[in-house]
């Protein structure tokens, strides 16, 4: 019988263990795809710029608007990652 236990208590410290890995992964995903999805749009908007009017300011206005643009476009995925993760996890869990 307590063989049994042993058994399932190191079933489940593994499931735990790959549970707090993947947990990991998400997360450093998530602050991965803020940060390309902000400097992407922010060079963007820099070559744009430059490809437009390299004589004037304009190359620093299209940056500033993509690096905008950027944070707002990250902040709404990164929720949405986040409540899809949630949503996963109840539904795993229940």
């Amino acid at each position: 019988m307590s063989r049994d236990l042993e058994i399932v208590g190191i079933a489940s410290l593994e499931r735990n263990k790959l549970s707090k890995t993947k947990t990991l992964f998400m997360k450093y995903m998530m602050v991965m795809q803020f940060f390309f999805t902000t400097a992407g749009l922010a060079l963007f908007g820099y070559w744009l710029g430059y490809k437009i009017n390299p004589e004037t300011n304009l190359y620093l206005i299209l940056t500033g608007i993509g690096l905008g643009l950027g944070v707002m476009i990250g902040f709404v995925t990164l929720i949405k990652m986040i409540q899809s993760e949630e949503r996963y996890e109840r539904n795993v869990h229940h």
